[in-house]
């Protein structure tokens, strides 16, 4: 068993990525709301800010722990490696915006020791949460079961907790939504909902990446939203988004392996 990592807001982040339209997008807004509210929407600055991830070898912290290996794991490390990554990010709208979809992804890749890119990727062995259609609070501690299922204890959501629990405790929002399992591309789906939209710190993130032995797992983060904006007194209007062109700090690759 072990702990989760706990981020606080004040945590470092990787990167902060300024989300906009795309050409085409903007052609039919154009279309839509014309050439003047085009400008307010242009204005808007919508952000992502991506944490630096946590990541540490996923079999030497089960020995460390004195947890069994998970028997279909085991048969296989020989030839591959098992890391521990979490993940997280941050939506930050513009005022008179709302963050009605987002997605937060990444596409992993391996790096021998001499730098070289490998054909082999690594891929997401297991990934938490899943699916989450209501607000969920659970312990950090982790218990694995058989099959590498994280066993995360739910906790009552109308129990009150002191500011000096709330490390001790993550919350899941709705509605996320994961894909991409043994896949080397993933990622997880945001949706607000009429209760909760999406904004503030999303964290806990979690992937068992499988990766060729020896290798060195890299990132790329691979981001995407959609914005309610209000303009005036006209209803609000859906708005497309993706990072900018070119961003070489989005596009960069990142270690998620040490």
């Amino acid at each position: 068993m072990f702990k989760l990592p706990f981020f606080r807001s004040g945590d470092e982040n990787l990167f902060e990525a300024i989300l906009e339209p795309t050409a085409p997008v903007i052609d039919k807004l154009v279309k839509d709301v014309g050439e003047g509210e085009i400008t307010t929407v242009l204005g808007k600055r919508n952000k992502v800010a991506v944490g630096v991830p946590y990541y540490e070898d996923f079999i030497s912290r089960l020995v460390e722990e004195k947890e069994e290996i998970p028997h279909e794991i085991e048969k296989m490390i020989d030839d591959y490696d098992f890391h521990f990554v979490s993940l997280s990010c941050s939506f930050l709208p513009d005022n008179n915006c709302r963050f009605v979809w987002a997605r937060f992804g990444v596409e992993l890749s391996a790096r021998s020791k001499s730098g070289t890119v490998l054909a082999e990727k690594p891929i997401a062995y297991y990934m938490f949460p899943d699916e989450v259609l209501s607000a969920v609070r659970y312990k950090r501690v982790v218990n694995l079961e058989s099959g590498l299922k994280f066993n995360l204890d739910v906790v009552n959501a109308g129990i009150e907790l002191g500011s000096g629990e709330s490390s001790n405790f993550v919350v899941y929002d709705p509605q996320i939504f994961a894909f991409g399992i043994r896949r080397s591309n993933v990622a997880w789906d945001f949706k607000s909902t009429k209760e909760k939209g999406i904004w503030g710190n999303k964290s806990c993130l979690i992937q068992v990446v499988q990766a060729p032995k020896n290798s060195k797992v890299k990132g790329r983060f691979l981001l995407g939203a959609e914005v309610e904006v209000v303009i005036g007194k006209q209803r609000p209007i859906r708005v497309p988004l993706s990072k900018r062109k070119d961003d070489r700090i989005v596009d960069a690759q990142y270690d998620l392996s040490g």
